[in-house]
């Protein structure tokens, strides 16, 4: 019996990887996006245009009623998008409060609806210096309430816990996949800016592979 999985799809690269591992190891994938009120909102147009080619079911959760408990972030607040790595301090602007505990309980309600075994989300060892909710402890422990918060168990699971950016990237060029699909800097603008953690991690896997960055780019690319 194939496995239903749920993956948390925002659009962006590593999420966009993740979906498209779950299909080639044989899953029936549903993929769940958010929008939680998101400068980068228009990762979710990217994420219908890919869904829609590939005839993936996908759902669109607008939770932007929940803005005043998800307030304080760059990413979701009038406070400007911080330039530089993410193991720089101040990239802990970007940390959107509680957010991946929220999507997470959302997704496991929904992998219940839809009869899925688990749910997948894009967490990877790059996260692990600034986002709480990325880090091995966090998915160890949301994973066993998940098992049992409803009768039927739902494994929280992160394939990319133990990956840096890179190698998620590794992981999508063995699948073949064409990364100009994705949408992954901070800034919603026409294009990436180059200068957030999430545009300078993406630039530096693509560098480390020798290849170009199919998105245009601002500057730094």
């Amino acid at each position: 019996m194939t496995d239903t999985v749920v993956v948390i799809y925002s659009g962006g690269m590593d999420s966009f990887t993740l979906l498209h591992l779950a299909r080639a190891q044989g899953h029936n994938v549903h993929a769940l996006s958010f929008n939680y009120g998101q400068r980068h909102v228009r990762e979710l147009d990217a994420a219908r245009a890919v869904c829609e080619a590939e005839g993936i079911p996908h759902k669109v959760i607008d939770i932007r009623a929940m803005s005043e408990v998800m307030s304080g972030s760059a990413l979701t607040s009038d406070i400007e998008i911080p330039e530089g790595h993410y193991e720089e301090d101040n990239m802990k602007a970007t940390v959107v409060p509680n957010r991946n505990m929220i999507l997470l309980s959302l997704a496991t309600g929904y992998a219940v609806t839809v009869n899925a075994q688990a749910v997948w989300y894009g967490a990877h060892g790059g996260d692990h210096a600034i986002y709480p909710d990325c880090r091995p402890e966090f998915v160890e422990k949301m994973d066993a309430v998940c098992r049992v918060a409803n009768y039927e168990p739902v494994a929280v699971k992160a394939p990319f816990m133990t990956l840096d950016k890179g190698e998620i990237l590794a992981e999508g060029l063995k699948l073949g996949l064409d990364y100009g699909q994705t949408w992954t800097c901070y800034n919603g603008r026409e294009k990436a800016c180059g200068q957030c953690g999430s545009c300078v991690e993406r630039l530096e896997a693509f560098a480390a592979h020798g290849i170009k960055d199919p998105l245009a780019y601002e500057r730094g690319a």
